[in-house]
């Protein structure tokens, strides 16, 4: 699980949950004696159901959370609540469409995202699904491969961090459901606890990216051993993940704004070594979406940007303080998406033109 996390955090392009927030639950779930399973989603009959599950939520004004505050503090936040909210909302839709769970499903590739469905199957001894339904990290629930594949994300439930529940039974498109849910999380301080996409196995076969958990341990485990073994881990990380890398420098600047349960913000970063000369900047979106070489664009979403600190080669997030990362060497990667993305509805979903940019999406290709 160590090692998952460590690969996740560094396909979550910045986002996708915080590498703290899945290593407590990893904790909380072996010291309370429950496994992590994992089973092949190909090999599990097409009538079992699945849903997806996952935390949505980012960036609020501080005026936001000062009016949630009073809340904050008759609730509990702590793990005992986590687990009440994940099982509440997994319940309550399975209640909802009359049917059971046979596992729940990660909505992304993160740190924290990735985990926890897992950590509600190890508590509810089901098996994790060796997949997600991104193979990266994504800023809106919208932008799914579930979607992609059509699968409805209503009927859909909400748990907010004060237990309450709000249920949508229906929405016009999976961007109107996004937008609800979101504004719910801003009213509730940046937060909430969703499932959603209720489905059988043969609908998410067509809507994941299969073997992506396996794919994330992998590149922990190598990422790992080339440390322990005094390695070069960058030439590790290279090779388990088809990542190239596209620039190198010291990062000039890192801003950061919470706005609309989103962070946005610039990295702006000078090239050293055979990128000195050069400059490159990388927007982002809760996680990086677009960056360019020298003012011009070098790779875009749904492509993966990964970032990485130099000097520890760990993946580094967007959701920290603005001008948390001024000062840091970094490395930047690029790998290519998932092949469900490259098509005519993923690109429509998840290319640069959905976040308002009027650039063409160009296939990253090392």
């Amino acid at each position: 699980m160590e090692d998952y996390i460590t690969g996740a955090v560094m396909l979550g392009c910045g986002g996708g949950g915080g590498a703290d927030w899945g290593k407590s639950m990893v904790d909380e779930a072996f010291e309370a004696g429950y496994k992590f399973r994992l089973a092949d989603l190909s090999k599990i009959k097409d009538e079992k159901m699945l849903c997806i599950l996952a935390g949505v939520g980012g960036g609020v004004p501080q005026e936001a959370r000062d009016k949630v505050a009073p809340y904050m503090t008759k609730f509990d936040q702590g793990s005992k609540s986590r687990v009440l909210r994940l099982r509440r909302s997994a319940e309550e839709l399975s209640a909802y469409i009359g049917k059971k769970f046979y596992s729940y499903v990660a909505s992304e590739t993160g740190g924290g995202n990735g985990v926890l469905p897992m950590f509600l199957n190890a508590l509810e001894g089901k098996p994790s699904i060796d997949a997600d339904c991104c193979g990266r990290a994504k800023p809106e629930m919208g932008i799914s491969l579930s979607s992609v594949a059509g699968i409805p994300t209503t009927p859909l439930v909400m748990v907010t961090p004060f237990m309450e529940t709000v249920i949508l039974k229906s929405s016009v498109d999976d961007n109107r459901a996004e937008d609800i849910t979101r504004n719910v999380a801003v009213a509730c301080g940046g937060s909430v606890t969703v499932a959603r996409c209720p489905a059988k196995v043969q609908d998410f076969k067509r809507g994941t990216a299969q073997g992506q958990v396996t794919k994330c341990i992998k590149i922990g485990e190598t990422i790992r051993k080339a440390k322990e073994k005094g390695k070069d881990p960058k030439e590790a990380f290279t090779k388990a993940s088809s990542a190239t890398e596209i620039f190198e420098g010291k990062v000039d600047s890192f801003t950061l704004e919470g706005r609309g349960g989103f962070n946005w913000g610039d990295w702006i970063v000078s090239g050293t070594g055979k990128f000195s000369g050069h400059k490159m900047r990388v927007w982002y979106k809760n996680e990086y979406l677009i960056g360019w070489l020298d003012d011009k664009p070098r790779i875009m979403s749904p492509d993966l940007i990964c970032i990485t600190d130099e000097e520890k080669f760990e993946g580094l997030s967007n959701f920290t303080q603005s001008g948390a990362h001024n000062g840091k060497k970094v490395r930047v990667f690029g790998i290519k998406a998932n092949d469900l993305w490259r098509t005519p509805k993923g690109i429509d979903l998840f290319g640069p033109k959905h976040f308002g940019f009027d650039i063409k999406y160009k296939p990253f290709e090392g």
